[in-house]
């Protein structure tokens, strides 16, 4: 589900069928109840016991460092591929790698958690 603007959501047809499309829904309460919806899964979250809850708990490569810190100030996979001279395929892998570490099911949940546990302060 995507929420724009808490005006505007994107939502699929077919929770476990991609090729079944979207609905496109604008505007009223529908949106706005599944802004609040999105909200109070956010906010009664928890993390799953098997996260690391530190900094220490993981050790990174210099690699995998360098692209969780690329991706934390927004760069896309092809523009982090040139910068360390490698395929973009190998930036989907390092991704895939530090989102499992992290236990995390997308890359934004893979850099909220990466944040609290201070992987991304210089260092």
């Amino acid at each position: 589900m995507l929420i724009y603007d808490r005006h505007v959501a994107v939502v699929q047809a077919d929770p476990e069928s991609l090729q079944a499309g979207a609905v496109l829904i604008r505007g009223g309460t529908v949106v706005k109840s599944l802004a609040a919806i999105y909200d109070y899964c956010w906010t009664t979250a928890s993390e799953p016991e098997d996260v690391p809850r530190s900094a220490d708990a993981v050790s990174l490569t210099e690699q995998q460092l360098a692209v969780l810190r690329m991706l934390a100030a927004g760069a896309k996979d092809s523009a982090i591929a040139r910068s360390m001279g490698v395929s973009t395929r190998t930036i989907i892998r390092l991704v895939g790698e530090l989102t499992a570490v992290l236990g995390a099911s997308s890359r934004f949940q893979a850099g909220v958690r990466a944040a609290r546990l201070g992987w991304l302060d210089p260092g």
